[in-house]
């Protein structure tokens, strides 16, 4: 489930020059030639999938544990397979142990636990449909989940990424994300079915956190457990039918209802009248509509989309296999 960390740990001098050796790092020093810099280059970072600066004897590592797990043990710097928790601790020791990291002397900074799912429609399809993470408790607002225009529309979506937020949350196309550059000609990603993934991921950022105590049994029980909760009601958009002769306008506010609830709409109205977009009667009858939903809630059927039905049966069983 763990894919992407950063680490930071005081070093000695010894361990610094095996870094060094291990990694090829290249030596910055500034124009007094005083401060020493320890750097990995951007082609050691495409074959290894690590990255590493040791500045004053402080070391920050960043990798994928998922990818160096595939590379040391398979040979292919990969992470769109299912990878475990057992398989996560077992990664980050041997991250440690080659080198030569002790774990109650080493903070994670930064870390992210996420799930690959392999999906039998186009994963924008999903992504398209997805419009936010309810809250633990009724007094938080909904998570939006707003499009990531870095990517190509609706290829990853993520919650609010402002600076003060430690924690963020994204659902992705893997394979698109894979594929990006691999064009053909006529500049169009080559995507296979296999490449089929829709990955989530928790964004846990500006940590502080002893690396034993976060890789813990009583800590990592309760990341995952709070990883399910939080992706188990991730909410897409359903379309709303109705018995023949409802009026569309009374359908689309039987949407609107569904899709961003009653309470939302009753303010959206209110402030619509108030800015004069909307009439009196207009909105004394959306208001009425919208007192009177529960009530006549029985004559519209609420649509779930296949793939809502897909992504809550994937997410069970494949939560199932990657939390052992």
């Amino acid at each position: 489930m763990f894919d992407k960390i950063t680490i930071r740990a005081k070093v000695s001098h010894e361990v610094c020059n095996h870094l060094q050796q291990l990694h090829h790092l290249q030596v910055w020093t500034n124009d007094n030639g005083m401060d020493v810099e320890y750097r990995s280059n951007d082609n050691y970072k495409k074959f290894t999938g690590i990255s590493i600066k040791i500045q004053r004897n402080v070391l920050t590592l960043s990798t994928s544990l998922h990818k160096y797990w595939n590379d040391r043990n398979y040979g292919r710097l990969r992470n769109d397979n299912i990878f475990t928790i057992s398989e996560a601790k077992a990664a980050f020791e041997m991250l440690l142990f080659e080198n030569r990291l002790i774990a109650s002397k080493t903070k994670v900074i930064l870390f992210e636990i996420g799930l690959n799912m392999h999906v039998s429609f186009d994963p924008l399809t999903f992504i398209e449909l997805v419009k936010y993470l309810p809250p633990k408790n009724d007094k938080k607002p909904d998570k939006m989940m707003f499009i990531d225009a870095n990517f190509s529309i609706n290829r990853q979506k993520t919650t609010e990424k402002h600076k003060d937020f430690r924690v963020y949350f994204k659902i992705y196309d893997k394979g698109w994300e894979m594929n990006d550059k691999v064009r053909t000609k006529n500049q169009e990603p080559r995507i296979k079915k296999e490449d089929d993934i829709l990955r989530i991921e928790t964004v846990y950022r500006r940590k502080s956190i002893l690396s034993d105590i976060l890789f813990s049994d009583k800590n990592i029980n309760r990341l995952v457990e709070n990883f399910y909760k939080n992706w188990k009601y991730l909410y897409f958009f359903r379309e709303v039918r109705a018995n023949k002769g409802a009026r569309k306008s009374e359908i689309d506010r039987a949407r609107i209802i569904v899709n961003h609830g009653a309470e939302e709409y009753l303010q959206e109205i209110k402030e619509e009248f108030r800015n004069k977009k909307i009439t009196l009667k207009q909105y004394r009858t959306i208001k009425e509509f919208i007192r009177d939903y529960e009530e006549n809630s029985k004559l519209y059927k609420v649509i779930i989309s296949p793939q809502e039905k897909e992504y809550k049966a994937l997410l069970y069983n494949v939560f199932d296999v990657t939390r052992k």
